[in-house]
């Protein structure tokens, strides 16, 4: 574990409008800075980085975080990895765990040793006219071979020896305890993996070479791929063959293409796809879908148009289904049965192909195909078949609620139910009600109830008009506002923290949890409490409540409530709450057959003293507004 207090210091020195403007030219627009998204296609800039809390949002995309988030989505790496390329940028070392930086170079002599099998391969294939040709007949251009970095692995027992040297009897060859590029028999003879075969370097997303695939050139050869050993660097149920060279297309197009194979990963790059990737000798993983929505939010699923190929389009249906969340969009190609991606652009064209990507079903559409398929719904026992099929994939959806619930509907329909006798029915309480609406800050009244007045504007020279305070919101949107203050303003979570601990920790509402969670993340390590936004965002980085905690921070930018005001509505609003709980310990206490007079007459007093303390803060509100008016 990276400690939290390097995390915190790493966020200090890290300039974010700096480091984004690196790769993405942003304009200064009042207090933000301003872009086209570098994560979705855009023509008017919706990008905004704010210096002052450290923190980007695309109001188009939905992205969002801080410094570290930017990295990360920008860059596919993973939270450790970023963390890493951005304390190099400033000159800090992480600290490494135990055993870590052993672990570091290990990984780094596996990766060489790869390259340099790698770096030979693609000689040797310079070298092999039968491995170009066949290169050839298959329409791969030598342009997109050296994109791929394609290689020819030479028909001899012990090639690499040439490359390695004494190297070659190294552990760290084998497959066992090192990178797999050689094998040891029964009896200690050693020689070479892949022979006689093309080479497919397989990347991770540092461009680092971790495996290969290798494809024989003959029918009668098998198997027809050979793929690396599950080693140190390479895990073929986490890779993504073509990631690396299609990262930059997926970022400009927002999408990705997932097809079936290597050679439908070139192809279709060739073509003008370069979005396009691939699994790695196995089907669809939840972690492969996962690793990909990290870096983009739309994902079509593409293979063979036959019935094999629909077979796995229904894995990869019911791998997306615990990765997808409710902002995300997977779907699936369903090609004509004579056709696989490849073929159908030699036949058609490009265009036919997206034409085909257009007609895509969504993942909500291909589902209902799916289960429905060969059952009769107009009969009941053909409605129960369905519903049984569905409903243990229905509830693999536990991050999309709202796509879930609106899955349920469409389901209800069919089986001539409603959506709340659906639920019920798979095992759910009720069916998934919409979360709160992102309703754009500019929108919603300011703070609890502080009203700005007319006539002050942004711009230079700009002074902002206290705000009075109107009557008593709801207790929901009250604690929400709280916890939009708390996300933006750690350290009111801090000096708040007795009153947070008071009203809130036994409370069971969702808002309540979540402001507890907020509050204890803000207290760090005891001795650093966390104070920026941007750092507190990366404490809470692993909760499920990450993302609203980000929208919240965005809907602060677009206020910019001062932090004196908004002291000021927290504190009124933590009274209103105070006052509200006394007044129901009140009516116990008068409700009880033998009252507490003392505590009674205690909980009055603090009542009328509350009740003073939001009237003289309504009052300064009031003296400092006509002052400003002035």
């Amino acid at each position: 574990m990276i400690p939290e207090s390097f995390i915190q210091e790493l966020l200090n020195r890290v300039d974010i409008v700096e480091m984004i403007n690196k790769v993405v030219p942003l304009k200064k627009t009042g207090k933000n800075y301003m872009a086209c998204c570098p994560f979705h296609k855009e023509k008017t800039p919706s990008f905004s980085v704010n210096p002052q809390k450290q923190f980007f949002k695309c109001f188009g995309c939905g992205a969002a975080g801080s410094a570290i988030g930017f990295v990360m989505r920008y860059e596919g790496l993973t939270y450790p990895e970023a963390i890493r390329k951005l304390a190099d940028s400033v000159g800090m070392v992480v600290p490494e765990e135990k055993g870590a930086a052993k672990r570091e170079a290990r990984a780094r002599t596996l990766t060489d040793r790869m390259q340099q099998a790698a770096d030979f391969y693609v000689e040797a294939l310079k070298e092999n006219t039968r491995a170009q040709d066949y290169l050839k007949t298959r329409g791969i251009t030598g342009e997109t071979a050296a994109r791929f970095s394609l290689g020819y692995s030479p028909d001899a027992w012990q090639s690499l020896e040439s490359v390695f040297g004494e190297h070659y009897k190294d552990p760290e060859m084998e497959e066992t305890n090192g990178c797999g590029l050689v094998i040891v028999n029964e009896n200690g003879r050693r020689y070479d993996r892949f022979r006689g075969r093309i080479m497919f370097p397989i990347r991770n997303r540092r461009g680092q070479v971790i495996g290969f695939g290798a494809r024989t050139m003959t029918g009668d050869e098998h198997p027809k791929y050979l793929n690396s050993p599950e080693t140190a660097i390479y895990h073929k149920g986490l890779e993504i063959y073509g990631l690396y060279e299609a990262a930059d297309a997926v970022r400009t197009s927002g999408r990705a293409i997932v097809c079936e194979g290597y050679m439908d990963v070139i192809q279709l790059s060739q073509a003008g796809f370069r979005e396009a990737v691939a699994a790695l000798g196995t089907s669809i993983t939840s972690d492969h879908v996962r690793k990909l929505l990290k870096t983009v939010d739309k994902i079509y699923f593409s293979f063979d148009g036959d019935s094999a190929g629909q077979h796995a389009l229904r894995r990869a249906m019911e791998a997306a289904l615990p990765a997808v969340g409710d902002a995300q969009e997977i779907r699936f190609v369903v090609l004509p049965p004579e056709h696989d991606p490849d073929s159908l652009i030699k036949a058609l064209g490009a265009s036919a192909y997206e034409d085909e990507l257009k007609k895509s079903l969504t993942l909500s559409q291909f589902f209902v195909k799916s289960v429905m398929e060969g059952k009769d719904p107009a009969t009941a026992e053909g409605r129960s078949q369905f519903l049984a099929e569905a409903k243990p994939l229905v509830l693999l959806m536990k991050n999309a609620p709202l796509l879930r619930g609106q899955l349920i509907g469409e389901l209800a329909m069919y089986a001539r139910m409603t959506p709340d006798e659906l639920a019920r029915a798979f095992g759910l309480a009720q069916a998934p009600l919409p979360a709160r609406p992102a309703v754009p800050a500019f929108n919603r009244t300011p703070g609890f109830g502080f009203q700005k007045k007319p006539g002050f504007f942004r711009g230079s020279g700009y002074r902002e008009a206290p705000r009075r305070i109107t009557p008593v919101p709801g207790v929901a949107d009250m604690r929400e506002k709280l916890l939009q203050y708390f996300v933006s303003y750690p350290e009111l979570a801090y000096e708040f923290g007795p009153r947070i601990a008071e009203e809130f920790v036994d409370a069971e509402d969702p808002v309540a949890q979540q402001i507890v969670e907020v509050w204890r993340a803000v207290q760090g390590d005891g001795d650093h409490p966390v104070d920026k936004p941007q750092v507190l965002l990366e404490m809470l980085a692993q909760s499920p409540n990450a993302p609203y905690y980000r929208e919240l921070l965005a809907r602060e930018m677009l206020i910019e409530t001062p932090l004196a005001a908004a002291r000021q509505e927290i504190n009124v609003a933590m009274n209103r709450l105070e006052l509200q709980r006394i007044e129901r310990m009140l009516t116990d206490i008068a409700a009880s057959p033998n009252p507490d007079l003392a505590r009674y007459q205690a909980l009055t007093a603090r009542r009328m003293a509350i009740k003073a303390q939001i009237d003289e803060i309504s009052q300064a509100f009031d003296r400092t507004a006509e002052l400003a008016t002035l």
